[in-house]
């Protein structure tokens, strides 16, 4: 699936903050819902959604799959 971003998602803070400060090779994790249910979509430093999930594990596995690492940042 290609998701596309929208004004609202930018408002949400799904922008392409990391790759404006030249920091491309991050992804990250963010959890939204998808017809009233729970997921969790990864989003390239650009702002690029790169696939959904629906729960947090299988996310953080895929990433591992394409040689990155989920990491916690508050």
């Amino acid at each position: 699936m290609t998701a596309r971003r929208t004004e609202d998602d930018v408002a949400d803070g799904f922008d392409d903050r990391f790759a404006r400060h030249g920091i491309l090779e991050v992804a990250y994790l963010r959890s939204v819902e998808i017809d009233g249910l729970p997921a969790y979509a990864v989003y390239a430093a650009d702002g690029t959604c790169l696939w959904l999930d629906t729960d947090r594990a299988s996310a953080g596995a895929t990433l591992q799959e394409h040689g990155m690492e989920l990491v916690s940042v508050h």
